[in-house]
């Protein structure tokens, strides 16, 4: 569960994450192993936002969604899948 506000709350289970390879210096796992995460969240039909809520966010960050409705974010920070992947909730 990411715990937004007290009022606010999304299940994990809305949240997909895919793994890619992360570009740039690296080391020799460089271009080896998938490392970068993307979260998709299906932001048009998630049961877990109020719509005053969908809309505001849908101003500020209306440029991360695809023409499907889901809201992408990405993170290749850190050198492994799970550090990416909880800086991908953390922002």
């Amino acid at each position: 569960m990411l715990t937004v506000t007290d009022k606010i709350q999304i299940p994990m289970s809305e949240f997909e994450f895919t793994f890619a390879r992360s570009g740039g210096p690296g080391g020799q796992n460089v271009n080896k192993v998938n490392t970068k995460a993307l979260l998709r969240w299906p932001i048009m039909e998630s049961p877990s936002l109020p719509d005053d809520v969908r809309t505001r966010f849908l101003e500020k960050f209306g440029s991360r969604v695809t023409v499907d409705g889901e809201f992408i974010i990405s993170s290749q920070k850190h050198r492994d899948q799970k550090a990416n992947a909880d800086d991908c909730l953390d922002k």
